[in-house]
């Protein structure tokens, strides 16, 4: 399975419009999902992550889970994303053989190079850009972004990203963008989606 291009995460469930909203992304081409949801419960999240992942199954798209391998696992999603307070990489590559993990490594090349090494499937860097989907986000040096070059599995970038700074990313050899309220807050989320699957492949990003 090949990891790039538009990597949709979704908001904080606070209804249906959420699901809506999530299938008509994943109608209009988005390359990956991702659930991530800080505020229901876990027997909440399990409801909302089956309609999510019967979503994906549909359109053939990767469901990745937030922080919960418990999760993942209950859901048969395709893997889980991680950050450096979730459970640790060693125990959730052991326990899951096969399924995907990708790491947030904020601004630390140096931690990404170890992640790989792990076996990491991809690393996201950022953010780079104020976010209010995230409020205590880590802002990070979009430097890092230079040497980006030097790590073997697909890079992401996350946090802020919109219409009026992606341009800004686009000369970093990237495997593709995270989002979250760039499509989620659009007032026409076909629109959205195709902007930024166009802005990706005129720079030769995701697939």
């Amino acid at each position: 399975m090949s990891l790039g291009g538009l990597y949709l995460v979704t908001p904080d469930y606070n209804g249906p419009q959420i699901l809506d909203a999530t299938e008509r992304a994943l109608k209009s081409g988005i390359n990956i999902l991702q659930y991530r949801d800080k505020k229901s419960s876990f027997r909440q999240k399990m409801e909302i992550g089956k309609k999510l992942k019967n979503m994906c199954n549909e359109y053939g798209t990767p469901f990745i889970v937030d922080d919960d391998p418990i999760l993942m696992d209950i859901l048969d999603a395709d893997g889980v994303h991680i950050g450096k307070d979730d459970i640790p990489f060693d125990y959730i590559k052991s326990r899951f053989p096969g399924k995907i993990i990708g790491v947030s490594t904020y601004g630390s090349l140096e931690d990404a190079l170890e992640y790989q090494k792990l076996g990491a499937d991809y690393v996201a860097f950022g953010s780079f850009f104020s976010t209010k989907t995230k409020e205590d986000a880590t802002m990070c040096n979009i430097d890092v972004l230079n040497s980006v070059g030097k790590i073997n599995i697909p890079v992401f970038v996350i946090g802020g990203i919109n219409r009026g700074n992606i341009d800004v990313l686009m000369k970093y050899k990237i495997s593709g963008i995270a989002v979250v309220s760039a499509i989620y807050s659009a007032s026409n989320i076909e629109s959205e989606v195709s902007f930024y699957l166009e802005k990706l492949k005129e720079h030769g990003i995701g697939h």
